[in-house]
């Protein structure tokens, strides 16, 4: 990776990029990804223009991902046309023709998998992938359907007595008493802001819950309690300083009540993440950004391609272990009709077996490709490697 005046160039063909800027206002979860790894974080939000016009690198989310995502899409949609009509609980009749009007529970899954598959339409990385991955989604459509009726079912928070006014917050006034999906708490002196998935009032404090469509995970902890600070240093929507009484994870089959922090405690986790941002953003000022490679946060990163010390730290890729692994160099002759010998360095080291004859690459090219699937295959001397519908072919410049 190369820095030029106002940029930087990869040696992957066609993504030469400009380095975004640091952010204005944190969230938990860009401190998280910056600590985690600062060139991913840069990369991931930087401005591509000869790749496409839209924001950032593209994605290329996987089907877990994409399933959780329309699982919370619906499921904020639910809960606010249920708040909208002022039904007070589950058994309210008015939940029904809320439920009629939206076509029922399936019907706000498909639709609400095909509003994401339309945000994916102009994505380069997705050409070809979008019916096989609407297939696969489809086959989760009872799944996701049951996840939401799950959520719901035990969340009666949900039905609790309204705001003053009925409706959610406004963004710009303080909240009264009553129950909020989906609200945006901001704390400017720290920097920090957070949404919350639902926040419930009284005039003792909040109760604050974040629904998640996932396996636990330890940060989630962490997430609620930083929730905790940015609500106490709102003074927008907490002019009177109410504390967070109770922190709750929802998961799809159980809750977890996370412990409150006390004066003390919060004091401690501002100052701490006063110190994570004032890292954070030193290591998005230099050029390049920092790289941590680490196989457990590599392998799902979606800008690996990309970054120089992520591939020399690949002393072998088709050496590597498991069954799915990451290659790197240049194709040196063609086998038959559809595989390909590429080699490492001098030497021949990988089998390439391809789909099709049609392939993105001749020899003489040199590659990255994800995600390659391995073969065995007694009767061939060299470790085989299966370029699949989930892998991914990147050329590289000259430069590289």
């Amino acid at each position: 990776m190369t820095d030029t005046s106002d940029g930087f160039t990869t040696g992957v063909r066609g993504s030469d990029g400009y380095w975004p800027s640091r952010p204005v206002t944190w969230s938990y979860s860009s401190l998280r990804e910056v600590s985690e790894c600062p060139r991913r974080w840069m990369l991931s939000r930087a401005n591509y223009p000869d790749l496409w016009s839209g924001w950032g690198y593209p994605s290329r989310p996987p089907v877990a991902a994409l399933f959780g995502d329309i699982v919370h899409a619906v499921l904020e949609l639910l809960v606010h046309r249920i708040r909208d009509a002022g039904c007070t609980s589950l058994a309210d009749p008015g939940v029904v023709l809320v439920l009629k009007e939206l076509g029922g529970y399936t019907q706000l899954v498909e639709d609400g998998m095909e509003r994401r598959l339309d945000e994916l339409t102009d994505n380069p990385r997705m050409a070809g992938r979008l019916v096989p991955l609407r297939m696969a989604l489809r086959a989760r459509i009872p799944e996701m359907r049951q996840r939401v009726q799950a959520l719901v079912a035990r969340s009666e928070l949900l039905f609790g007595p309204t705001a003053a006014n009925g409706t959610s917050a406004p963004s710009s006034t303080w909240l009264a008493p009553g129950v909020y999906p989906e609200v945006e708490l901001r704390a400017p002196a720290l920097r920090l802001a957070g949404r919350v998935d639902l926040l419930v009032v009284d005039d003792e404090g909040c109760e604050i819950t974040d629904y998640k469509t996932g396996a636990p995970d330890d940060h989630h902890g962490d997430q609620l309690h930083l929730y905790s600070l940015i609500w106490s240093w709102d003074a927008e929507h907490n002019p009177r300083s109410l504390p967070a009484r109770r922190l709750t994870l929802s998961y799809p089959a159980h809750e977890v009540d996370i412990a409150p922090l006390d004066e003390k405690s919060l004091d401690a986790l501002a100052r701490a993440t006063t110190e994570a941002i004032e890292v954070a953003e030193s290591a998005l000022e230099e050029r390049p950004p920092p790289a941590h490679p680490q196989p457990d946060v590599c392998g799902f990163c979606g800008v690996r391609q990309l970054c120089d010390d992520y591939w020399m730290g690949l002393a072998d890729g088709a050496g590597a272990e498991g069954d799915w692994f990451d290659f790197e160099g240049t194709v040196v002759e063609r086998n038959g009709s559809r595989s390909w010998v590429l080699a490492a360095t001098a030497e021949p080291v990988l089998l390439l077996r391809t789909p099709s004859e049609t392939v993105p690459f001749g020899v003489g090219d040199r590659l990255r490709l994800l995600g390659l699937r391995r073969e065995d295959d007694d009767e061939i001397a060299l470790p085989v490697a299966v370029l699949t519908s989930a892998s991914e072919v990147f050329s590289l410049t000259g430069a590289a």
